[in-house]
């Protein structure tokens, strides 16, 4: 992987060494989230690291939190913005999770059983996502609880799925969230 720093750049932003462990994360797992090892692959000191991280916990902590924002704030924004009612949101957000990277969350997750902090926020993400599929469903006339179940299995199927996944697909298929819709959010 080559260096994220431009020719000239002096000092790198916080941004562009989360976006760099993400990718790091995705490409060699949790063990290479350290800082010398980091620094070494982006040809910067050690004080460039620690400018803006007090240490190697607390920029994978900043790493995950990264992720939470793209891979949850991000995709329920845009859906939010983009769909005009509930079913609609539904639909779209099914596209958009299938086409999550499944690199990075299965590194997240081995993060995630070895790091108590790791697994704090992997479990926050899992509430998040889960509670919006809720509102969505609560928002199509479902009781509160029945919301949550059937957001509990819409959620459980679409990680699975990403999961178990063959290699190269990168989306769930029309005739999967057809059957999510006719078999989890229909009436």
């Amino acid at each position: 992987m080559p260096s994220p720093r431009s020719p000239g750049q002096h000092r790198l932003s916080r941004e562009t060494w989360l976006d760099f462990g993400l990718a790091v994360l995705r490409d060699d797992g949790p063990q290479a989230l350290k800082a010398d090892p980091l620094c070494k692959r982006m040809g910067v000191s050690r004080g460039s690291f620690y400018w803006h991280f007090d240490s190697a916990g607390s920029f994978v902590l900043a790493v995950l939190e990264r992720w939470e924002s793209i891979a949850t704030d991000q995709i329920i924004g845009a859906v939010e913005a983009a769909a005009p009612d509930a079913r609609a949101r539904l639909r779209l957000l099914l596209a958009n999770v299938g086409e999550l990277d499944i690199g990075l969350y299965e590194a997240i997750n081995t993060l995630g059983a070895q790091d108590p902090d790791a697994a704090r926020v992997l479990r926050r993400v899992h509430e998040r996502r889960v509670a919006f599929v809720a509102g969505l469903l609560a928002a199509l006339g479902f009781e509160t609880d029945e919301a949550g179940i059937r957001a509990q299995l819409i959620y459980a199927w679409a990680m699975g799925e990403l999961l178990t996944r063959e290699p190269g697909r990168k989306a769930f298929s029309a005739a999967q969230i057809e059957a999510v819709e006719r078999l989890l959010i229909g009436r």
